[in-house]
């Protein structure tokens, strides 16, 4: 360890460089995303809301870091979700958004740094030692024999008061009185008193007379607090007007004056308590100074030597750390890299699709000089090769070669089941439907864990979708139990016959039921099967009315779907025109489709409150649907009217309504073709010249 830490004084020089941050498609990762699940199988286009279990280019960046230092064993991972009623699921197990994964892990191996208990995490970094600080503090002073009962606890009491980090506290009154010892504790608090007032130059001053004290306790921390005190000042010259930092800013002298503390604490106390938490700063002196390369080899040291006393890896923090610092900067370069960890993430990044001219997709040849770098890991070195051939040389056939012929009937590491996941894929992309539905049916059998699992029945989703396989998603014994392929089976998936199989089987719970039942109301009335509208509206349950949403509790009748949206009064147009409640208006409408005054009907319920999610799922279903019918259109049931009715109030409501479906953006809210503002000029005209006794030609001012 002595030549390590002569390493700042003789690399400041080369250290003392400008860093900044760049986001290009291939190094984007751990932005904070607003995420919704997709049953879609990953490509190589990154995501933040899709992540798997297995080492794939499209995953965030610190997912593929924690899933090896899982392998490592450094890293222990959390992949239970909230388990929430079906209607309110929306992540379930695999997929992931990455940032659950970011907030779930931990350390497996113990950190040999004094980690701080504050309960929350602070804003600042030099406010994290404000309550270990405190009981620190505490301890030595009521251990310390050459202080009297008075003194002691005065000390403790003047500790308590700082409390805060983000207000202005006075120094203490030093009293020439007190004991020797005491005035060096004083002035130990004083110190810390402009330190957590941001003060640090002040706090640097105090900090380097108490280093020469005999009082073993206070010489040690406060050569150690010398280097926090002079990292923050560093860190606070390069900050910009709004808070932002500027790292071609920062005052380089006070960061050499950071490296050569450092120094001097492993120099006097190479043991001390502060030796792991002192190396972990160094690693901000390497990020501030803009040496990418001397950060990347100190963290790889990190992870290749958990058993040191200078370990002091969070892993917590650690993956985003290493994203921002190593991956992002601008002066990253995978030349560089020579850890087959670093390496192994860098080659899946640099497997993503490109988005930009920046974005640089790593060559075959350049993957090759790789391998007597990954030479104490062989199996990861060809895991990226075939990953290379799969999803950049579009080359299944040849990437097959690169995975293991046969695996072990127990997955023991993220690796082995990420080879186990391309395999698969590769048998997919050949066209090997049939022998990867039962590859992946004989893993799920064999898994252990729930991301095991879970990855698994992801993979198996689409083919029972295909299939229409209801029975795989509801059963006890489903194939399917993850809550949000379910519930995406049921929304998006299941044709008619499948929802009502859901519906009336036993098998089913009553959370599957009632969706599936929502569901089916749903589609068949925008579909116009009002057979089945009919045959499922029976199956509501006898207070179905009650199942509605609570705006001020933001929260479904039991957790269920709004199922009082098809209990519907009908309405009154004109006492000529009156429509009847929902269920008798489907009912005529199963035997009259086309009648225009029932499907003008069928639109005033559309326009309701309770058939207002109606308009949301048209449009889903215009784009892909597994029902079958033509598409209800409110827009087009005025067209048709307009162009066909001779009765005076129902033309004149229908030009009222079809100019009011632009109302008031100018953009069609009736689910119909668009047409011109020539047109729709045509129809003001029209009512304002043939029916202007009406309330509704009356009202209109704009034709939008």
């Amino acid at each position: 360890m002595k030549n390590y830490f002569q390493w700042p004084k003789t690399l400041v020089a080369a250290t003392l460089l400008p860093l900044n941050f760049g986001f290009s498609a291939t190094s984007f990762a751990g932005i904070d995303v607003s995420c919704y699940p997709s049953t879609n199988i990953q490509t190589n286009a990154y995501t933040a809301c899709d992540n798997l279990p297995a080492l794939t280019p499209a995953n965030d960046n610190q997912t593929n870091m924690l899933l090896l230092l899982s392998d490592m064993g450094l890293a222990k991972l959390n992949f239970n979700q909230p388990d929430s009623p079906l209607w309110e699921t929306e992540y379930s197990n695999v997929p992931f958004a990455a940032k659950t994964l970011f907030n779930s892990a931990a350390n497996k191996r113990p950190n040999a740094r004094l980690k701080p208990n504050n309960k929350k995490t602070p804003y600042q970094e030099h406010c994290s030692s404000l309550d270990n600080g405190a009981d620190q503090f505490s301890q030595q002073v009521k251990a310390d024999k050459n202080l009297s009962k008075a003194e002691k606890d005065l000390l403790i009491q003047e500790r308590q008061n700082i409390s805060a980090c983000d207000r202005d506290l006075a120094l203490i009154q030093v009293n020439p009185n007190w004991s020797i010892q005491a005035r060096q504790y004083a002035s130990y608090l004083n110190a810390t008193i402009a330190f957590y007032n941001s003060n640090f130059s002040t706090a640097t001053k105090i900090y380097s007379v108490l280093t020469t004290v005999d009082q073993p306790w206070i010489k040690e921390t406060s050569q150690y607090m010398l280097i926090r005190s002079s990292l923050n000042d560093s860190y606070q010259s390069g900050v910009g007007e709004y808070g932002d930092l500027k790292i071609n800013k920062v005052d380089q002298t006070l960061l050499k004056n950071t490296y050569e503390h450092i120094t001097a604490y492993f120099k006097r106390f190479p043991e001390g308590k502060y030796a792991a938490s002192a190396r972990g700063l160094l690693r901000r002196c390497y990020w501030l100074s803009g040496n990418t390369e001397l950060l990347t080899n100190e963290l790889a040291w990190q992870i290749n030597h958990p058993d040191s006393k200078y370990y002091n890896l969070e892993l917590d923090n650690l993956a985003f750390e290493m994203d921002r610092h190593v991956f992002q900067s601008r002066s990253f370069s995978a030349k560089n890299l020579k850890d087959p960890f670093f390496l192994a993430i860098s080659d899946l990044m640099h497997m993503r699709q490109a988005t930009s001219t920046e974005d640089k997709v790593l060559s075959w040849p350049e993957l090759d000089t790789q391998k007597t770098l990954f030479k104490s890991q062989p199996e990861l070195f060809q895991y990226l090769q075939a990953n290379h051939l799969f999803f950049v040389q579009n080359k299944p056939a040849e990437a097959l070669k690169y995975l293991p012929e046969h695996f072990s009937n127990s997955i023991n590491s993220y690796l082995q089941l990420s080879q186990i996941l391309l395999k698969g894929r590769i048998l997919e992309k050949l066209g090997q439907t049939h022998n990867a539905q039962q590859y992946w049916e004989g893993w799920l059998s064999r898994s252990k864990s729930i991301e095991q699992r879970g990855l698994f029945e992801l993979m198996l989703y689409p083919h029972y979708a295909q299939q229409q396989n209801a029975s795989a998603f509801i059963s006890s014994d489903a194939k399917i139990k993850q809550a949000s392929l379910q519930k995406s089976f049921i929304e998006n998936e299941a044709n008619e016959k499948s929802l009502m199989q859901i519906v009336q089987s036993k098998a089913s719970n009553t959370d599957q039921k009632n969706l599936a039942l929502y569901k089916t109301l749903q589609k068949s009335l925008v579909h116009q099967n009002f057979k089945l509208f009919n045959q499922a509206f029976i199956l509501l349950p006898q207070d179905a009315a009650k199942y509605k949403y609570d705006s001020e509790t933001y929260q479904n009748y039991k957790n269920q779907p709004p199922l009082s949206d098809f209990i519907w009064a009908g309405t009154k147009i004109t006492p000529q025109m009156q429509c009847p409640d929902l269920f008798n208006l489907t009912r005529k409408l199963e035997n009259s489709p086309q009648d225009l005054k029932l499907q003008l009907c069928l639109g005033e319920y559309a326009r309701s409150t309770q058939g207002y999610n109606i308009s949301y799922v048209t449009a889903l279903e215009k784009e892909t649907s597994s029902f079958h019918g033509t598409i209800f259109a409110r827009g087009q049931v005025y067209k048709d009217i307009i162009k066909s009715s001779s009765v005076p109030d129902l033309k004149a409501y229908a030009l009222y309504r079809s100019i009011m479906c632009y109302s008031p953006s100018g953009m069609n809210d009736c689910q119909d073709a668009e047409v011109e503002k020539s047109t729709r000029k045509q129809w003001f005209d029209h009512i304002k010249r043939d029916y202007p006794s009406t309330s509704w030609a009356q009202s209109l001012k704009y034709y939008w």
